[in-house]
């Protein structure tokens, strides 16, 4: 069993109610497509089978940004949220540690998940995201 988090972008504003069997939190960008906040348990092995299976459902994605535990350092912090504001903030840094961002956020209840991404491809640098429901 992995845990996974991210956001894809869907082209324009489609209709998903129904389509998934996880937990999502859907925002419109300011071009009017769909942002989705997506997280829970999966069965599936590997991002690209992830994202494989998010195809056959969404004929359009724009972009996506998923982590699963079985390929990146993650943690779900919390499930429960009351509105429906998604917002992610990065850290990117040589010496970020995921750890430390972990502690320092993990007493937030509108934190959802922390998620350790690849390095930067500019400079290298390490990434860790925070993405928040509030």
């Amino acid at each position: 069993m992995n845990t996974f988090a991210g956001n894809i972008t869907l082209k324009w504003n489609k209709t998903i109610i129904g389509q998934l069997e996880f937990d999502y939190v859907e925002n419109l960008s300011k071009d009017g497509n769909k942002v989705l906040y997506i997280f829970w348990d999966t069965d599936i092995e590997t991002s690209t089978d992830f994202i494989a299976m998010l195809k056959e459902l969404f004929w359009e994605i724009l972009n996506y940004d998923i982590s699963l535990s079985s390929e990146d350092k993650m943690s779900i912090l919390g499930d429960s949220y009351e509105e429906w504001v998604y917002e992610l903030a990065t850290f990117e840094w040589e010496q970020v540690d995921f750890d430390e961002i972990l502690d320092r956020f993990s007493d937030f209840d509108w934190v959802i998940s922390i998620r350790e991404a690849e390095n930067s491809s500019r400079f290298w640098n390490k990434v860790v995201k925070v993405d928040f429901v509030y």
